[in-house]
């Protein structure tokens, strides 16, 4: 596969005078998803760069957005759509939109954001996947709208996901074609694999693996020392529920569930936890789908329980997300990046099985032993569980071996930057 420039620059090179300061960075992402764990990772990513030497480090939605919400409904009805058409209809019928968003929205967002930037990275995210075409067109748009400015472009703790359509594999190769894609570096083995099949091998890019910028959350967020949990809780012990919708487990994991199935099983696990002494509070990382679950929950664990020993703590930004986290005992969740914050924070936790990328995190810091599928645990067991890693906690050299390493891989990347953007020898 040839990697001639094929694209055609159409506004002038930046200046790079001001490098001395530091460089303008931005990082397309979707930092302002109503799913608040991708709000985490970016301004993780954003911090960590400002911490090693960015002048700036701003994100640029891939959606366009410019602030944290809560999101509509009509996301909840397009997902329940989507997910009933068969795949070939499914693609089809997003041709048009996205073409049309393409040109009307995100192509003009992402010129004016690009403006005074000296480097771009990619990074944060599962965004190497094709669901419906969304992030093949959109990475692709990206790639050539900071190609059209000659500026370096770095992959850096994306996820990869199999399963990418013809369409999809062909915008990705039209946009890489450029050649200003400098360096990539994946967030697992899993994802390195699928990146070498997926573009690495056919433009020569291969991939290095790093930690999740995620796993920056508690020093982001100034976490104090005596919130951290490296050893075992005293009781009355608070557990979080980390809530998600059967429908987004259904449409992104491929589950076949029910919301009626996963309240059940919600309720029944709160219950045998309540039994055991300890308390609760029933939240999620903020997708329309997802809140409405808690509310439903919501009212049946009032009915049974009151405020008293059940809390609904309100979430509206990452701050939040981590602030809830970091103040549990223990965390059930399937949301891997609900999972990262608590590991970053030491809260041990129980991670629902869902999606392969949570299995390949939770490998990747030795924790395997910490998923659950709620296929084959019951509720009581699951109460057993939350007990057990209680008591056994997270070890805490590990973690702050992988914490430095999340640091490390930053380092490196601000490094691959300023050497890309500085003048070459005469």
């Amino acid at each position: 596969m040839s990697t001639a420039q094929t694209c055609t620059m159409d506004v002038a090179p930046p200046s790079v005078s001001s490098l001395q300061d530091g460089p303008n960075v931005r990082i397309f992402n979707v930092k302002y998803s109503p799913n608040l764990g991708d709000g985490l990772l970016s301004e993780c990513l954003e911090g960590g760069l400002a911490r090693h030497g960015a002048a700036q480090a701003r994100s640029i939605d891939l959606a366009g957005r410019t602030a944290y919400s809560n999101g509509t409904a009509a996301r909840k009805h397009a997902l329940q759509l989507l997910h009933a058409l068969p795949s070939p209809l499914r693609r089809e019928a997003v041709r048009l939109p996205l073409a049309l968003a393409s040109r009307r929205t995100w192509a003009p967002h992402y010129a004016a954001q690009l403006e005074e930037a000296d480097a771009v990275v990619i990074g944060g995210g599962n965004l190497l996947a094709d669901m419906d075409l969304n992030f093949p067109t959109k990475l692709a748009l990206a790639i050539e709208s900071a190609a059209r400015r000659d500026l370096p472009i770095f992959l850096y703790g994306l996820g990869v996901s199999p399963g990418w359509s013809k369409e999809g594999r062909a915008r990705l190769h039209r946009a890489l074609r450029c050649g200003q894609v400098r360096r990539v570096w994946v967030r697992d083995a899993r994802s390195r694999e699928l990146w070498q099949d997926l573009a690495g091998d056919a433009f020569g890019l291969a991939a290095g693996v790093v930690r999740d910028p995620g796993l920056l959350a508690a020093r982001q967020y100034g976490v104090p020392e005596r919130a951290v949990r490296d050893m075992r809780p005293s009781a009355p012990a608070r557990i979080g529920l980390n809530v998600m919708s059967a429908l987004a487990v259904a449409y992104h994991g491929g589950q076949a569930l029910t919301e009626e199935a996963l309240d059940a099983w919600y309720l029944a696990l709160g219950r045998n936890l309540l039994a055991r002494g300890y308390h609760l509070s029933v939240f999620s990382n903020g997708s329309p789908e997802d809140r409405a679950a808690v509310e439903r929950l919501r009212l049946r664990f009032e009915l049974a329980e009151g405020p008293r020993r059940v809390a609904f703590p309100e979430i509206r930004n990452p701050g939040d997300l981590v602030a809830c986290i970091c103040d549990l005992d223990g965390l059930v969740a399937f949301r891997m990046h609900a999972i990262i914050a608590a590991y970053s924070c030491a809260v041990p936790f129980l991670a629902l099985a869902w999606d392969a990328k949570l299995d390949a995190f939770l490998a990747s810091v030795e924790c395997s032993d910490h998923l659950a599928d709620i296929a084959h645990t019951s509720p009581g067991t699951a109460a057993e569980r939350v007990a057990h890693h209680l008591a056994q906690g997270i070890a805490p050299a590990t973690r702050r071996a992988t914490l430095e390493e999340a640091e490390t891989g930053i380092a490196t990347l601000a490094a691959a930057i300023r050497e890309a953007l500085a003048p070459a020898p005469r």
